[in-house]
C-alpha cells in the first residue's frame, strides 16, 4: 500500500495550543481512507517556512533526504493543508521547492481544494504551475504584511521600554525557560515560578567550577525540587521530560541570565538591559564565559579526572611559552606541551609527571593563599583603588558602546560600527571579569576570626588523599583557589634532562624548583632539586627602615614556617622525580 505523508507545520507556540494540529491531521486522514492510502504523520511544530528554515532543518528536509536517497518510495503522496505549509518563501524559493517535490516522483496534495500536482500534470497543464506561483507569491506577502507589523509592534514596544515603562515583548525574539512571559504587553516579564530557581543553581554550580554534564546529571537527580522545562512537542508525543546538556549550554551563553534582552530588527541589534529578572550579575556572567573557556576537562573516558592546573590558561611550556594541557591513564595525570603535540613549534610532544607538577604546587599556593586571605589594611586600599580603576575603564567602555549603539539606530556606516560594537564587547567582557576576580579578593579580607576560618575551611581539603584521588570531587574547589591565586607555571627541560618548574604567585613572589644531577668523585650519578623562593615584596620595602625591614623579612619566615609545618603531613618530594626520563 503506498503511503500518505501528511505535513503539518505551523510557525509560532501561540498556534500550539489551538485547532490547527486536529484540523490539518482531520483532513489528511480522511484524505487517506478515501485514496487507499496509508497515512503517516510529518510535524514540524513551531518552524518558519518564511525563510524557507522546514525545507533544511526541520521534518520536510528529513523527508526530501529520505525521497533521495530511496528510503521512501518516490512514488509516494505528498499531503499539505495548503501550499504555503510548504514555504513562505518569495515566490522563486518557493516554486523551487514545489518543482524539486514533483522531480522527485511525488504526488502532491492541497487539503484546502482537494487539488493534486504531478510532475506530468503540470506540463500538461501549465495553469497549475502558474496557480502555484501565484498562492507562494501571496503566501509571501502576507508574511511581509506580518513581519513589517511585528517590527512595528517591537519597536514601539522598546520605545515603551526606554521611556521607563514595563513591557513584554512577544512580537519579536522569544524569553529563556527560567523566564514567564505570559502577561500582557504593558506588563514585565517575571520570573518562572518553577524554573527560574532551576536557573540560579545551575549557575551557581557552574561558577564553582562543574561541567554541563555534571549540572545536567544533578538536576536530573533533583527533579523533584528543580523540575526540567517541558520544551516543544505535540500532543500525540509522549516523550520523558529530562534536563540535557543543550539546555544548560544554551543557558550559560545566554545573555538573559544577566537580564538583558538582544534583538535585531531590520540588522540593527538592540540590547534591553534589566529586561529580564536577572539569575547573575554582568561579572559573573563574564566569568561564566571565562570558566567555559578556560576551564576545560577532559571528556570521553577521562572526564572523571580533574587536573589542578590545565585548561585554565596559566600552565605554559618554558621552551616554546605554548599552553600545556594534560592526558591522564589509569587515573595518573601527565602535563603535555600541546604545541609540541600539535606540530605547532619546534617543541617536542614532551610531558611531565602530574603527581610531580601538583606537588610543587602546594607550597605556592598555600603560601600565596594565605597572603591573599591575610592581607591587611595596605593591600585593602590597594584593592580598593584596582576597582575604582576597573569600575572607570567600564563607565568608558560602556559610554563607547552607547555611543555606537545610537549611531548603529541612526543608519552609519553598519559593518564597522558592528565590528566595534563587538570589540568594545569583548573588552567589556575581559574588565568583568578581572572585576570579579579584585572583588573576590576583597570579599577574602574580612576581620581576623573570618579569615582564620577561610584559611582552615581550605587547608580542610588540602590533603594527601585529594592529591592522590585525582577523581575527588573538592579537586574542582582547588582549581579555584589556584584560579586566585597562581599567576603562571611554567615548566621546562635541560639538555641532561633535569625539570624546571617556576610558580608565579599574584602577590610578585616566584618559587623555581629545580632538578641537579651531579657526578661524584667516584663517578656515581646523583639526583636532587633546590627550591628557591624569591619575593619581590621584600624588594620593594628595601629603603625601609632597618628595624621594619628585618620585622618584615621575620614575618615571611615565620609564614613559611608555617606552611612547612602543613607539608608536613604529604609525602617529601623525591629526587628522581625532578630527572625527565
Amino acid at each position: 500500500m503506498k503511503k500518505l505523508y501528511s505535513y503539518i507545520r505551523w510557525s509560532t507556540d501561540k498556534q500550539t495550543g489551538n485547532t490547527s494540529l486536529e484540523r490539518q491531521t482531520e483532513k489528511a486522514k480522511q484524505y487517506a481512507a478515501i485514496h487507499g492510502l496509508e497515512y503517516v504523520q510529518l510535524l514540524d511544530a513551531g518552524v518558519s517556512a518564511f525563510r524557507a528554515k522546514n525545507s533544511t532543518s526541520g521534518k520536510l528536509a528529513g523527508f526530501i533526504s529520505a525521497v533521495e536517497s530511496g528510503v521512501i518510495p518516490s512514488d509516494s503522496w505528498l499531503y499539505v493543508e495548503n501550499l504555503d505549509r510548504l514555504s513562505r518563501a518569495d515566490a522563486t524559493t518557493a516554486n523551487e521547492l514545489f518543482l524539486r517535490l514533483l522531480r522527485l516522483g511525488l504526488t502532491l496534495v492541497t487539503g484546502m481544494d482537494g487539488k493534486t500536482f504531478t510532475r506530468d500534470s503540470v506540463n500538461q497543464n501549465p495553469t497549475d504551475l502558474m496557480l502555484s506561483i501565484l498562492l507562494f507569491m501571496r503566501a509571501n506577502e502576507e508574511s511581509l504584511t506580518k513581519q513589517k507589523r511585528a517590527f512595528e509592534t517591537t519597536l514601539k514596544l522598546i520605545e515603551r521600554y526606554r521611556s521607563g515603562l514595563p513591557v513584554n515583548i512577544k512580537s519579536a525574539g522569544s524569553s529563556p525557560w527560567w523566564i514567564d512571559a505570559s502577561g500582557p504587553n504593558n506588563e514585565a516579564v517575571k520570573a518562572h515560578p518553577t524554573h527560574f530557581k532551576a536557573a540560579k543553581e545551575a549557575v551557581r554550580l557552574l561558577l564553582s567550577g562543574w561541567g554541563n554534564y555534571r549540572v545536567t546529571n544533578y538536576l536530573n537527580d533533583n527533579c523533584e525540587i528543580y523540575p526540567p522545562p517541558a520544551g516543544k512537542k505535540s500532543k500525540n508525543e509522549r516523550k520523558e521530560v529530562r534536563w540535557t546538556v543543550p539546555n544548560i549550554k544554551k543557558m550559560r551563553l545566554n545573555r538573559a541570565l544577566m537580564g538583558e534582552k538582544v534583538l535585531t530588527l531590520n540588522n540593527v541589534t538592540h540590547h534591553l538591559e534589566n529586561y529580564f529578572p536577572p539569575v547573575c550579575t554582568p561579572a559573573e556572567f563574564a566569568r561564566l564565559q571565562d570558566v567555559a573557556s578556560n576551564n576545560k576537562m577532559p571528556q570521553g573516558e577521562q572526564k572523571q579526572v580533574i587536573t589542578l592546573l590545565s585548561g585554565m590558561g596559566i600552565l605554559r611550556c618554558g621552551h616554546c611559552g605554548g599552553a600545556m594541557t594534560s592526558f591522564s591513564k589509569q587515573g595518573k595525570i601527565r602535563y603535555m606541551c600541546e604545541s609540541g603535540k600539535k606540530r605547532m613549534s619546534s617543541c617536542r610532544a614532551w610531558s611531565v609527571s602530574g603527581e610531580l607538577v601538583e606537588r610543587c604546587l602546594l607550597q605556592p599556593l598555600i603560601t600565596g593563599y594565605i597572603s591573599l586571605v591575610m592581607d591587611k589594611q595596605d593591600s585593602e586600599q590597594s584593592i580598593a583603588g584596582l576597582i575604582d580603576s576597573k569600575r572607570g575603564e567600564l563607565e568608558a567602555i560602556q559610554s563607547q558602546i552607547d555611543n555606537i549603539t545610537t549611531a548603529i539606530s541612526m543608519g552609519g556606516n553598519l559593518g564597522s560600527l558592528v565590528e566595534m560594537l563587538q570589540g568594545f564587547e569583548s573588552r567589556k567582557s575581559a574588565i568583568l571579569v578581572d572585576l570579579d576576580k579584585l572583588t573576590q579578593r576583597e570579599l577574602l579580607q574580612g576581620s581576623r576570626d573570618q579569615q582564620i576560618e577561610k584559611i582552615v575551611d581550605t587547608m580542610e581539603l588540602i590533603t594527601p588523599e585529594l592529591l592522590e584521588d585525582t577523581t575527588d570531587p573538592d579537586r574542582l574547589n582547588i582549581r579555584e583557589v589556584v584560579r586566585a591565586v597562581i599567576a603562571r607555571v611554567t615548566i621546562g627541560k635541560s639538555e641532561d634532562k633535569a625539570l624546571k618548574l617556576i610558580f608565579d604567585v599574584y602577590d610578585r613572589q616566584q618559587f623555581i624548583y629545580q632538578g641537579e644531577i651531579q657526578t661524584d668523585d667516584r663517578g656515581w650519578i646523583r639526583r636532587g632539586y633546590s627550591l628557591h623562593i624569591e619575593d619581590q615584596s621584600v624588594e620593594m620595602h628595601d629603603g625601609i627602615e632597618p628595624d621594619l625591614s628585618s620585622k618584615l623579612k621575620e614575618l615571611i619566615k615565620e609564614q613559611h614556617d608555617k606552611v612547612d609545618e602543613i607539608l608536613s603531613a604529604f609525602p617529601p618530594l623525591k629526587a628522581s622525580w625532578f630527572v625527565s626520563k
